[in-house]
């Protein structure tokens, strides 16, 4: 599936283990499209998408857009479109999205309003 934020069909492949993590930090604003080939923290705001191998949303972050990931863990908030293999919502988790996964992992509390589509 193709959208403007760009390619969901493809999960990126795992992150290596020496990869560097990017921090976007709480008091950043992101407008436009990120792509990176090692962990993102989200920690401000991103308006748009971001494509990485491992993505965590944390508690403070905020992304407006498409997520494309290999592992995604949202403890922030999310709205768009999300599409990653393993995906964790923590309790503080405030999604609006639909999610095409493989795995999904929902813990009480957390609060999801979109489609749910398993894709092996």
């Amino acid at each position: 599936m193709k959208t403007p934020h760009g390619d969901l069909d493809r999960w990126p492949d795992p992150a290596v283990a020496n990869a560097r993590r990017s921090v976007f930090a709480q008091d950043l604003v992101v407008e436009g499209d990120t792509t990176s080939s090692g962990p993102i923290e989200v920690q401000g705001n991103v308006i748009g998408s971001l494509r990485a191998p491992e993505i965590t949303v944390a508690g403070s972050g905020r992304v407006e857009g498409s997520v494309v990931a290999h592992d995604l863990v949202v403890l922030g908030a999310v709205s768009g479109m999300i599409s990653a293999r393993n995906v964790q919502l923590a309790p503080s988790a405030i999604v609006q999205a639909d999610v095409i996964h493989d795995r999904i992992a929902i813990e009480a509390g957390a609060e999801l309003e979109g489609r749910l589509q398993r894709k092996a």
